[in-house]
C-alpha cells in the first residue's frame, strides 16, 4: 500500500516537473520571439510566432521531450489562453456605443467577407486541381484555430493542414494589412480592426490591439462573428467546389 502511494506521488511530482519544464520552454521561446519582434519595430516578417515556433521545436527536440508530453504539459497555458479569449469581451463591451451606430454595415461586412474569403480559397484550390480532401482542409482557413479544427473535422479534412493554413492566413493578413489600408485610403480604425478580425483572426486581432483599443475591439468582433457564421455556410459552400 505504502509503496503504491509512493509510486503515485513520484508520478505526480514527475508530472509537475514536466509541466514546469514545458511551460518554461514555451515562455522562453515566446519571450525571445517577442523581443526580436519589438527590436525589429513590429515587422510582421519577424512575428513572434515565426521566431518562437522553431525555437521551441529545437528545445523540445534537443531535450528529447515527447510531443504528447509537451502538449499535455502546456495545459496551464492552454487554460490561460482560453481565459484570455473570454477576456476579449471586455474591450468589445466598452465599444458598444460605437458599434450601435454601425451594426448593420458591420453584419453585412462580416457576412460577405467570410463568404468571399472562403470562396477565393476554394476557387484557387479547385483551379489548381487539388484533391478534395485538401479542399476540405483549407475551407475554414479564416476562422480562429479552435473553431477551424472542429469545422475541418466535420468536413472530413486534415487537422494538421488547417492548423497550418490558419497560421499562414493570420500572418499574411497581418503582414499585408497596413499596405492594403494605405492603398485603399482606409484610416478608420473600426473598419481596419473588423477586417483584420474577419481575415486574420487571432493574429490579426493581436495586431489590431497594437493600433488602438478600439481597433482591437472591432477585430475581436469580426473574429467572433466570423467564427459563428462560417460553420453555418461552409457545409453548403464546399460541395460546389468538389
Amino acid at each position: 500500500m505504502w509503496s503504491t502511494l509512493q509510486q503515485v506521488a513520484a508520478g505526480q511530482w514527475q508530472l509537475l516537473a514536466d509541466t514546469r519544464a514545458v511551460v518554461l520552454i514555451t515562455l522562453l521561446g515566446y519571450i525571445a520571439g517577442l523581443a526580436i519582434y519589438r527590436r525589429a519595430r513590429g515587422s510582421m516578417l519577424l512575428h513572434p510566432l515565426l521566431i518562437a515556433a522553431p525555437l521551441i521545436y529545437l528545445m523540445v527536440d534537443q531535450l528529447a521531450i515527447p510531443i504528447d508530453h509537451y502538449l499535455r504539459g502546456n495545459g496551464l497555458l492552454t487554460l490561460a489562453l482560453q481565459l484570455a479569449t473570454v477576456a476579449l469581451a471586455l474591450p468589445l463591451a466598452l465599444q458598444v456605443r460605437h458599434l450601435a451606430a454601425i451594426w448593420r454595415p458591420v453584419l453585412l461586412l462580416v457576412g460577405a467577407g467570410a463568404v468571399i474569403a472562403a470562396v477565393l480559397a476554394l476557387a484557387l484550390a479547385a483551379l489548381l486541381a487539388l484533391e478534395p480532401q485538401l479542399l476540405r482542409s483549407i475551407a475554414a482557413k479564416s476562422i480562429t484555430t479552435p473553431i477551424a479544427i472542429g469545422v475541418t473535422e466535420q468536413l472530413g479534412g486534415i487537422v494538421a493542414i488547417i492548423a497550418l493554413s490558419v497560421l499562414l492566413t493570420g500572418l499574411f493578413g497581418a503582414l499585408l494589412a497596413d499596405w492594403l489600408y494605405a492603398r485603399c485610403g482606409l484610416d478608420d480604425d473600426r473598419w481596419q480592426g473588423l477586417i483584420l478580425g474577419i481575415c486574420a483572426h487571432g493574429i490579426g486581432t493581436a495586431k489590431a490591439f497594437e493600433t488602438s483599443p478600439r481597433c482591437g475591439a472591432f477585430a475581436t468582433l469580426g473574429m467572433g462573428l466570423t467564427g459563428i457564421w462560417s460553420p453555418l455556410f461552409l457545409p453548403w459552400l464546399l460541395p460546389l467546389f468538389l
